[in-house]
């Protein structure tokens, strides 16, 4: 979580990008409450490029969480036409 003056400000996801920036796997899954933050959690990972993956229960008495996963290294749209 970021303090208030640095949200909103795509720092976070810096952030996010370059603790995943040199890791050797292909994707990335998380587990998120999607009531967390009335659901601007779940939003702000599906903005980061995150899919829901299947709902889980990890404990009787504990919420359904969402399971997301993503690329960790996302590309860039190839452009048309041979380089320069």
């Amino acid at each position: 979580m970021l303090l208030k003056p640095w949200r909103g400000t795509g720092t976070a996801l810096r952030i996010h990008d370059e603790l995943l920036a040199h890791r050797p796997e292909e994707q990335i899954s998380l587990l998120v409450n999607p009531q967390a933050g009335n659901g601007k959690v779940k939003a702000l990972y599906e903005s980061w490029g995150y899919e829901t993956i299947s709902e889980q229960q990890p404990s009787a008495d504990g919420p359904v969480l969402t399971a997301m996963l993503r690329a960790i290294r996302r590309t860039a749209p190839s452009s048309s036409g041979p380089p320069e």
